[in-house]
C-alpha cells in the first residue's frame, strides 16, 4: 500500500500553471530523485507531498499515522540553541525517558518499594528504541556529514546557509522517518559527507524522495527519476545514467515517429488540396467531399508531438582569451592563519602587493600558538598553461582561502603568489558575493562589463534572461539565475584562466552539461573547487588536495585520484587495527590511569546495573510466588468441589507459573554471584 499518493494534482499560484494532472504513488522503501529544469515546479511537489501547500485542484493522500519529513533549503530551528540540543530534541520522548530512568534509578537504591515494575517497562522500551547511545548516534551522523566537532556545541544562529543546510539534513536523518522528502541534499555537503549520505541512503528502510542535481549521487543511490517537464512528470526506472540512456532511445523513437507522420500529413494535405482544385475546376462534388475526408482524417490523427529538447541553452563560449605564458599560476611557501578575533596572518610579500606596501613581511604561522587556527603552512604548488586542475579537501580545509588571497594578492611581482605574466584571470564564487544585491541585472551588467544598455540586454539574453527580468534587483534572483549572471560576466571578460568555486551549486543538469560543454571547449587555464564527482571527471586531468595544511598534486583524472585515495583509507584503517593493541601497550602513566579510571566507572555503572535488576527480579518472583500461592488454594477447592476441568485448567497454569518460578531463580542465583564477586 502507497505511503503517499498525489492524484490529478494541478498546482499554480494565481498565474500560469505549475503542475498539470501530476498522480504519483510513494511505496515503502522507494529511492526516487527528482530532476527538471530550474522553476519547474520540483520543490513545490515536494511540498505538496509533505502537505506545506494545498493543490489547486486534485488530491494529496497520506497514510494514516505517516511519520514524514521534510528537508526545505531554509532550516527552522529553536533561537538560540546549539546544534546539539537541536539533534537532541529530535529525540524528545527517549530523553524524558531516560531522565525518569535516573530517577527511578536513584529511588529503587533509596529503597523505595512499588516503583521495579515501572523501571522494568521503561527499561524494556528504551532497548526497543536502541536509545542507550543517543549522543553517541548524533556525533556520528554530525561528523558523517562534514560537520566538525568543534561546531557540535555552537549556536546554529552563528552558521552560514550552507552549514545550516547540513544541520538540518542530519536532523532528518537522525529522526528515521518512513517518508524522507530532501530539496538538494549534497548542495554543501564535501566529498566525503556525500559518500556518507549515499551510504545512509541506500541502507535506509525510509522511502526517500529527493531533489538533485548531483548526478553522481542519483547514480548511486535512487532506483527511479521523476522528470519534471512541460508541466507534467514522467517516470523512469533505474539511475540516473540509466534515465539518460532510455530518454535517448525514447527520444529518437519519438523523432522517427513524428517525421514519419509529419511526412504522411503533407501527402494527405496534398492530396486533399490536389482534390479541391479538381473539385472547384470541374465543378465534381464527389471530388469535394473526398478532399474532406482527407482533412477529416488528419484530424482525427493521433498526434505524435515533437520532441521537447528543452532548449533552453546559453549560447556563449569562454574561447576568445588570448594564450599566456607557461606559468599560470605559483606558489611558494605560502603560509595562513585565522587568530580568535578572525583576522588573518599570512606569509605573502606584501611589498609586492599593490596597495600594501606599508606591511612588512609576516612569518609563517605558528601552529603552536594557541591564539592561531593554521590553514597553510609552507604549500608550494606551480600550474602550467591549459592544465585543468580541480583543488578538492573537506569543509573548512581552506580551499575558498586560497582563492581569496589568489585573486587578492597574486601577480608577477609576488614571489609567494606569482601569476603568469599575460594571466588574465576571471573567477567566479560561489556566494556570489561579487554581485550587488541592490542593483538591477542590467546596472550591474553594464558597470561589470563596460558594456552599453543594447549590448549588455543581449548579453544577457543569451544566458536566458528576459526583457521583463533587466529591472529586476539583483537581490531577488533565485540562485541559478545569480550563477547565469556570474557566468555571462565571465564570457565577456575573455579570460585565459579561470577560477571556479563550486560553480555547479545552484545550475539545474541541463545548465551543468552547457557549462561542461563550454568549459571543454576552453583551451585556457582551469582552477576549479567543486564536490560534484560528475563534473570532475568529464574535466580534469590533475587534482591538487588540501591535505596536512600543503597542497598535495595527483597526476590523473578525479576518478583515478578517487579510487587511490579510497585504497589508501582502506589500508590506513587495517593498519591502524593491526597496530592497535601495540599502541594500547605503548600508552603509559597518564593514559593508562585515565583507562583504569575509565574501566572502574564502567564496572560500577554495570554493578549498579546488577543490583537494580536483581532487586526487580525478586520483587517479580514475589508477586509470581504470590499468584502461584493463589492458585493453590483455587487448585484445591476445584479438586474438593468436583470441578475437573476448571482443575486441570488451574493445575496447568501452576505448573507454567512455577516453571517460570524457577528460571527466575535461576536468573537471580547467576545475577548475585555476579554481584558477590
Amino acid at each position: 500500500m502507497a505511503l503517499a499518493a498525489l492524484s490529478h494534482v494541478v498546482k499554480h499560484f494565481g498565474g500560469p500553471t505549475l503542475l498539470q494532472d501530476v498522480t504519483i504513488d510513494i511505496e515503502p522503501g522507494q529511492k526516487v530523485g527528482i530532476i527538471g529544469q530550474n522553476g519547474t515546479g520540483k520543490s513545490t511537489l515536494l511540498k505538496l507531498i509533505a502537505g506545506d501547500l494545498e493543490p489547486t485542484e486534485g488530491n494529496v493522500f497520506r497514510q494514516r499515522g505517516i511519520t514524514l519529513a521534510y528537508q526545505a533549503q531554509e532550516l527552522a530551528y529553536t533561537p538560540g540553541a546549539t546544534v546539539f540540543e537541536e539533534m537532541r530534541r529530535v529525540f524528545a520522548a527517549d530523553v524524558a525517558r531516560e531522565k525518569r530512568l535516573a530517577e527511578l534509578e536513584h529511588a529503587i537504591a533509596e529503597g523505595q518499594n512499588g516503583l521495579l515494575a515501572e523501571y522494568e517497562r521503561l527499561q524494556h522500551e528504551h532497548h526497543a528504541a536502541k536509545a542507550y547511545d543517543l549522543d553517541r548516534r548524533i556525533e556520528s551522523v554530525l561528523s558523517g556529514l562534514g560537520l566538525p566537532q568543534s561546531a557540535f556545541h555552537q549556536r546554529i544562529d552563528s552558521f552560514s546557509g550552507g552549514e545550516r543546510n547540513i544541520i538540518g539534513l542530519a536532523r532528518i536523518v537522525l529522526t528515521r522517518p518512513q517518508v524522507m522528502l530532501l530539496d538538494k541534499p549534497s548542495s554543501h555537503l564535501d566529498m566525503d559527507g556525500i559518500e556518507w549520505f549515499i551510504d545512509f541512503v541506500r541502507k535506509s528502510d525510509a522511502a526517500v524522495i529527493m531533489v538533485s542535481h548531483n548526478r553522481h549521487m542519483l547514480d548511486a543511490c535512487v532506483s527511479e527519476i521523476w522528470e519534471l517537464r512541460g508541466k507534467k512528470i514522467r517516470q523512469w526506472s533505474g539511475n540516473y545514467t540509466e534515465y539518460v540512456r532510455q530518454k535517448e532511445e525514447a527520444d529518437a523513437l519519438q523523432e522517427r515517429q513524428y517525421h514519419a507522420q509529419q511526412r504522411m500529413i503533407k501527402r494527405l494535405e496534398f492530396q486533399a488540396r490536389r482534390l479541391k482544385d479538381m473539385a472547384k475546376a470541374y465543378d465534381d462534388p464527389g471530388q469535394a467531399k473526398r478532399a474532406k475526408a482527407l482533412e477529416m482524417r488528419i484530424e482525427q490523427m493521433d498526434k505524435v508531438e515533437k520532441v521537447d529538447r528543452g532548449e533552453h541553452r546559453f549560447r556563449a563560449s569562454f574561447a576568445g582569451g588570448d594564450r599566456h605564458g607557461r606559468i599560470a599560476l605559483s606558489i611558494r611557501d605560502f603560509s595562513f592563519a585565522y587568530t580568535n578575533d578572525g583576522s588573518d596572518i599570512g606569509s605573502r610579500e606584501s611589498g609586492h602587493d599593490p596597495g600594501a606596501a606599508s606591511e612588512t613581511r609576516n612569518p609563517p604561522p605558528d601552529p603552536a600558538k594557541p591564539d592561531a587556527r593554521v590553514i597553510f603552512d609552507q604549500a608550494s604548488l606551480d600550474i602550467e598553461y591549459g592544465e585543468r586542475v580541480a583543488l578538492v579537501g573537506p569543509n573548512g580545509s581552506g580551499k575558498t582561502t586560497l582563492f581569496r588571497e589568489i585573486l587578492k594578492h597574486a601577480n608577477w611581482d609576488n614571489p609567494t603568489l606569482r601569476l603568469g605574466k599575460s594571466v588574465k584571470l576571471g573567477d567566479y564564487s560561489q556566494l556570489h558575493d561579487v554581485l550587488d544585491h541592490r542593483a538591477s541585472l542590467i546596472d550591474w551588467t553594464v558597470a561589470a562589463t563596460g558594456l552599453l544598455f543594447q549590448p549588455a540586454s543581449e548579453l544577457l539574453h543569451r544566458f536566458l534572461f528576459k526583457r521583463d527580468d533587466l529591472e529586476r534587483p539583483i537581490g531577488t534572483l533565485s540562485g541559478g539565475e545569480k550563477s547565469r549572471l556570474q557566468l555571462a560576466r565571465l564570457v565577456h571578460a575573455k579570460v585565459n584562466f579561470l577560477m571556479l568555486d563550486e560553480p555547479t551549486n545552484h545550475l539545474d543538469i541541463q545548465a551543468c552539461e552547457q557549462l561542461e560543454e563550454m568549459l571543454d571547449e576552453f583551451d585556457g587555464t582551469l582552477l576549479i573547487i567543486s564536490h560534484d564527482r560528475y563534473f570532475l571527471d568529464k574535466l580534469v586531468t590533475r587534482v591538487v588536495e588540501v591535505r596536512n595544511r600543503k597542497l598535495e598534486a595527483f597526476e590523473g583524472k578525479f576518478a583515478q585520484w578517487w579510487e587511490t585515495r579510497h585504497r589508501e583509507a582502506v589500508e590506513s584503517r587495517r593498519g591502524a587495527l593491526q597496530l592497535h593493541s601495540q599502541r594500547e601497550a605503548a600508552e603509559s602513566g597518564k593514559s593508562a590511569l585515565a583507562l583504569e579510571r575509565e574501566e572502574k566507572k564502567a564496572r560500577q555503572r554495570e554493578l549498579h546495573r546488577m543490583r537494580t535488576q536483581l532487586r526487580a527480579l525478586e520483587e517479580k518472583i514475589a508477586r509470581l510466588e504470590a499468584r502461584q500461592a493463589e492458585l493453590s488454594g483455587q487448585l484445591e477447592a476445584a479438586f474438593s468441589g468436583g470441578g475437573s476441568q476448571d482443575a486441570l485448567v488451574l493445575s496447568r497454569d501452576f505448573e507454567a507459573l512455577g516453571t517460570e518460578i524457577k528460571a527466575l531463580y535461576a536468573q537471580w542465583e547467576a545475577l548475585a554471584a555476579a554481584v558477590s564477586e
